[in-house]
């Protein structure tokens, strides 16, 4: 680099093709963004540079101006932004420009405590003063706000002189998202921040970031900062309600839960941002990671159950409620807020499946009762609704507000077919109470077709029997109500 009169090494053509792939995307990335600039090659700017590697950067600003740049190691910049002080041992800085044909380059490397630095003019090295160093006056301010190139050393000067305040007005200038996020980050290194600092900064990096990208990045890599304390969490979730993208608003959300129930003020928070994800999937799985979590409160339950009403598909909606079913330490509240929701889940065969899944746990006469009102309201198919009303008196123990309502939905559907498959399936049972008999006579009644209410009675025959006059009238009653005489005749004779 120190030879005189030669064109500085060109260390740019050393990079691989992979380099130029990377910057193709990187390019869309920004363009997407509405950002009047280009940079690619350029990612992950703590961990590397300190890596030996080569760090590239081709900056483009208005599509009017165009630099090449490429440096290695840390690099520090004076006060006005205008020259490059420092650059760590084993660095260098390396820009170009070329204007019609015509090619201007600056290197500057550290040798022996102090810098080198070399001006070209096409393939003729040009000394420094004044043309070298007016050049770097012109374009390094530039250059330091559209890239990583001396973030640290910038931080540190404006936290000395103002604090938070002043490293995000510096922020607010900076001209991409990537380099807003990298500054964020070194800013949320710094030691001594308060909370008041973390939720201040975090506010306003969450306006100016524009690409969910690069938000999401930032708020993963400093949630350690945040999800400590109570308001510094909210803060936290507010600004991820601000990221646009679904998938990455989902990845930060689901990455941010620690395992335990959050405040009610911080369930809130999590609540508005998952309800900002237009995607079902993704808000089914930040609802379903949310449901992981130990110890929710009834409260946080009640949130997740009441938030699943605006995931628009029977399916992902279904997926979330039978995993909140399984949910220890359901109160009522919620457990009657999770049968409002599973009833109007549109897809008849999911709702199904969720009541169907609920059946499997002993549950109380009240409950019960409100599940097959809510049965009878909500759903429309026959063949459903008798599978789930089926399994209920298999299953559970029907008391006479719940056999209210059973008959009450049975005299309700419109296939006799089903109506006496119910009414089939309860007769299974070893020993139905007579309220319970009675109580299904006078729903079989109802049944419109003749062999379906023959069906129907002589299925209870049995019961019928065993029990006294007043079940065996009310049996009679029903039985008069078929037309048929030779079904009428089977009806009675089973009995007698």
């Amino acid at each position: 680099m120190n030879i005189q009169g030669q064109k500085p090494v060109c260390r740019t053509g050393r990079l691989k093709i992979a380099t130029w792939l990377l910057a193709l995307m990187l390019m869309v990335n920004f363009s997407a963004s509405g950002q009047s600039l280009t940079i690619h090659d350029e990612n992950s700017y703590n961990s590397k540079l300190s890596s030996g590697k080569h760090r590239t950067t081709k900056i483009t600003f208005g599509g009017l101006k165009s630099f090449d740049v490429e440096y290695r190691g840390e690099i520090e910049v004076n006060a006005t932004d205008t020259d490059i002080t420092s650059i760590a041992p084993g660095g260098y800085f390396e820009v170009s420009k070329t204007t019609f044909g015509s090619k201007r380059s600056i290197v500057i490397e550290p040798s022996a405590g102090k810098l080198v630095k070399e001006y070209y003019e096409g393939r003729s090295k040009v000394a420094w003063e004044p043309e070298g160093r007016k050049w770097l006056e012109e374009i390094l301010p530039d250059l330091v706000r559209s890239t990583g190139i001396a973030a640290k050393s910038r931080i540190n000067r404006y936290f000395k002189e103002g604090g938070v305040n002043a490293v995000m007005n510096e922020i607010s200038r900076l001209e991409s998202s990537y380099v807003q996020s990298i500054y964020g980050k070194l800013l949320f290194q710094k030691p001594g921040l308060t909370d008041n600092d973390l939720i201040s900064a975090i506010s306003q990096l969450s306006r100016d970031i524009s690409s969910s990208y690069y938000l999401s990045q930032l708020l993963e890599d400093t949630s350690d900062k945040f999800l400590s304390k109570e308001n510094t969490r909210e803060a936290y979730f507010d600004a991820v309600a601000k990221i646009d993208s679904d998938y990455y608003k989902s990845q930060v959300l689901r990455k941010a839960f620690t395992g335990t129930s959050p405040s009610d003020a911080v369930m809130s928070k999590i609540m508005y941002a998952t309800s900002e994800i237009g995607s079902d999937y993704y808000q089914s799985e930040v609802l379903s990671e949310l449901l992981s979590m130990r110890n929710l409160s009834p409260n946080a339950l009640d949130q997740i159950i009441k938030a699943t009403g605006s995931i628009g598909s029977d399916y992902y909606q279904s997926q979330v409620l039978s995993k909140a079913m399984k949910k220890d330490g359901l109160s009522a509240e919620a457990f009657n807020s999770l049968m409002e929701n599973v009833s109007e889940i549109g897809s008849d065969y999911y709702m199904s499946q969720v009541f169907s899944d609920m059946l499997d746990s002993r549950m109380e006469e009240k409950t019960l009762t409100n599940m097959v009102k809510l049965l009878n309201r909500n759903m429309d198919s026959d063949y459903y609704l008798s599978s789930v009303l089926s399994k209920m008196m298999r299953e559970q123990k029907i008391e006479a507000n719940t056999m209210a309502a059973l008959s009450e939905a049975i005299a309700d559907m419109s296939s006799s077919t089903y109506a006496a498959e119910i009414i089939k399936d309860a007769s299974r049972a070893d020993r139905i109470e007579k309220n319970t008999l009675i109580a299904l006579l006078q729903a079989a009644g109802e049944i419109d077709s003749d062999y379906y209410l023959s069906e129907a009675l002589t299925s209870l025959a049995d019961h019928v029997r065993a029990s006294d006059d007043e079940v065996k009238k009310a049996y009679r009653e029903a039985a008069r109500k078929i037309g048929s005489d030779t079904y009428y005749g089977r009806a009675v004779k089973a009995i007698d």
